[in-house]
């Protein structure tokens, strides 16, 4: 699920629904800065509610069926290109953690980082930032300030969300990323 930005009042509406969803295995945790509602749907979720910005976002992306479609996507790590099938509906980061492709994402996708930039092709940077609703948000854009090696091209790949238009796209992964994880630790989506 995309970044929707909403008022307080709908985020506290919004809590409520999953909270009275599940309540049995619902937790919260409150800070200053943000509220983490961790409940449990078809699989455990979270989800993130920043008062101060009001947005809300679902940690580890959009739930995409096994059988959706898929199209063919490489991915450019170096030398190594590693052919694999994206489902439509997913995001790069989603695709890349299923197929063990060297993308972090330490913040699970929430666009809270840049463990998960991507160099896309222009024609298809292009393509995308032509369509409603797939440009890069201000959010993303701040996040891919931290990124090294940024181009042109660049977005984070919790943001981007597969789409009919990748069949046969080349995505490339940057030579070097800001890794959060110092431990040898790799992230795994839940």
């Amino acid at each position: 699920m995309k970044a929707a930005v909403v008022s307080r009042a709908a985020a506290r509406s919004l809590w409520s629904a999953a909270a009275a969803a599940t309540a049995p295995t619902t937790t919260r945790t409150t800070t200053p800065q943000r509220t983490l509602v961790t409940y449990a749907d078809s699989r455990w979720r979270s989800l993130v509610i920043c008062p101060g910005v009001g947005s809300v976002r679902w940690h580890g992306g959009p739930s995409v069926p096994a059988d959706a479609p898929t199209v063919s996507v490489t991915f450019v790590d170096g030398p190594e290109r590693i052919v694999v099938p994206a489902r439509v509906g997913e995001t790069l980061l989603q695709t890349a953690h299923r197929h063990k492709i060297p993308v972090e994402g330490a913040c699970e996708g929430v666009c809270a980082c840049s463990t998960c930039h991507v160099i896309l092709p222009e024609e298809l940077y292009d393509a995308l930032a032509g369509d409603e609703g797939t440009e890069p948000t201000e959010d993303e854009e701040d996040m891919l300030d931290m990124a090294p090696g940024l181009t042109p091209s660049s977005r984070l790949g919790c943001q981007v969300t597969v789409t009919d238009k990748f069949e046969g796209v080349e995505v490339t992964l940057p030579g070097m990323t800001r890794n959060f994880y110092v431990d040898g630790h790799v992230p795994e989506p839940h």
